[in-house]
């Protein structure tokens, strides 16, 4: 352990080895500052020895003060010291300090020989020195580069990053197109994320599970338990929609058939519009729809009892029912089935006559448009659009083929309805038939009454010249 007056010395000597100084010269300043400390703490405490700093509270005693010799013995000394000179205090070096006489030590620390390192052989590294300028320099170049770069902020990154700035340098019409540029960008984000985020509302409130009305419990469903449940049944619920938008409205579109000697046997399910009437539209009057000549008496020839007469039309309950009432004041009609009966594909709105409930070799549908006879072609007599020309009478041709058709009572139309409805017009085929067959009976029965005639000519000519006499010789 050092001393107390050591251990200036040692701290010396420690920052003598750090700053590399000699060790000799490191020590003797060391010893030359404790002296000189020594010295003046003992000048210090002489300075003022006249009087007793000491003094007994019970009685006299000759134990003297302790400050006024720290070396004094615990004995009654024989002698007095003098008390020392007053001495003023400077900061030059005092004449009675000499130098350290701790010879020993100085040589003891000259001779000791120096700590040798021995360090294992290996291949040159570079000072380390070199990398640290290198990685310095690397760092100082990146620093000049960011700081040589304009300043900008955040923001003004990502609008470069997405196109979304305005070059300040362009011209006003440039400056324009851009602002048009981005708020057309800004304007589709917004709009693509509120939409996302409506669809997603609206399918986790339009998608829950439905709840019993007495007990509030959930109704299980085939999409409970599963994650996206609000999703499969919104797309469940479009489905849905679809079907009752495109299919008909209902699986039967006519009741079931009363009994055979009540129903007539076959069905005519016709269009209304451009078949029986024409809609035409003026500036007086507007939208009118215009009957078409002979519609009383083919409703006459096909009303019930001899078919089953059904309107089937593309147009709407609104618009149709107001008119059928008009065209048929004496419910010769049956039934009436409208628009929303009818399936909308590709554009159009097709007549499902598998839906009607009815025998189809019995049924003969009677249109114009080929889209809306799509399902069932061959139950189909295709006849030419009325363009509301007066003068029409293809109706009455019409009602004598399918009078024609009732009489002969065949059990299936079907093959009849493909023949005529190869003609262009399967009434005036019809009718040249029908004119051509009257033709031909007509001479049959001219050619009988004829024959007819000369048998009897004959007969009373025997009777009168003796013909009969001859003959029957």
């Amino acid at each position: 352990r050092w001393p107390p007056d050591g251990r200036s010395a040692l701290l010396m000597y420690t920052v003598s080895r750090i700053v590399r100084l000699p060790a000799t010269r490191a020590l003797a300043l060391s010893l030359h500052s404790r002296n000189a400390l020594v010295a003046s703490s003992r000048s210090f405490s002489s300075a003022n020895d006249e009087k007793e700093k000491f003094k007994s509270l019970l009685s006299a005693s000759n134990v003297r003060s302790p400050y006024a010799d720290p070396s004094r013995a615990r004995v009654t000394p024989e002698f007095v010291i003098a008390p020392a000179q007053k001495r003023q205090l400077s900061s030059e070096k005092p004449p009675s300090i000499e130098e350290p006489a701790k010879e020993p030590i100085t040589k003891a620390v000259e001779q000791r020989e120096p700590i040798k390192f021995v360090e294992e052989e290996s291949a040159p590294k570079p000072a380390p020195t070199e990398r640290a300028d290198r990685l310095t320099r690397e760092i100082e170049e990146q620093y000049k580069m960011a700081q040589a770069l304009p300043k900008t902020s955040a923001l003004k990154r990502l609008k470069d990053k997405w196109g979304l700035s305005i070059d300040e340098s362009a011209s006003d019409e440039e400056k324009k197109r851009q602002r048009t540029t981005r708020n057309t960008k800004v304007g589709g984000v917004f709009l693509l994320g509120s939409s996302i985020v409506g669809l997603v509302s609206f399918c986790l409130y339009y998608g829950r599970g439905e709840r019993d009305a007495a007990t509030g419990q959930l109704i299980r469903d085939e999409y409970t338990g599963s994650l996206l449940a609000p999703f499969y049944r919104i797309v469940k619920g479009m489905k849905e929609w679809r079907d009752y938008v495109v299919e008909p409205a209902r699986d039967k579109l006519l009741p079931d058939q009363l009994p055979m000697y009540v129903n007539p046997k076959y069905t005519i399910v016709i269009e209304m519009k451009n078949v029986l009437v024409s809609p035409e539209w003026t500036y007086k009057t507007g939208y009118r729809f215009k009957l078409r000549p002979a519609l009383d008496y083919f409703l006459d020839v096909v009303g019930y009892p001899n078919f089953e007469v059904v309107i089937y039309t593309s147009e709407s309950s609104m618009t149709a029912d107001p008119v059928i009432n008009t065209l048929d004041p004496k419910g010769r009609i049956m039934f009436r089935l409208f628009r929303d009966c009818t399936k909308y594909q590709n554009g159009h709105h097709i007549k499902d006559l598998s839906r009607l409930n009815r025998d189809l070799s019995k049924v003969i549908h009677i249109d114009f448009d080929p889209n809306s006879s799509s399902l069932h072609p061959e139950n189909v007599l295709h006849v030419p659009k009325w363009d509301g020309s007066m003068s029409d009478t293809s109706l009455v041709d019409l009602a004598e083929l399918l009078k024609t058709i009732h009489l002969s009572d065949v059990e299936d139309v079907r093959p009849v309805l493909e023949y005529y409805s190869s003609f262009d017009d399967p009434a005036k085929e019809f009718r040249k038939r029908a004119v051509y067959l009257a033709a031909q009976e007509n001479q049959k029965k001219s050619a009988a009454e004829a024959g007819q005639d000369s048998s009897l000519v004959k007969r009373y000519t025997g009777k009168l010249f003796g013909f009969r006499r001859h003959a029957s010789a």
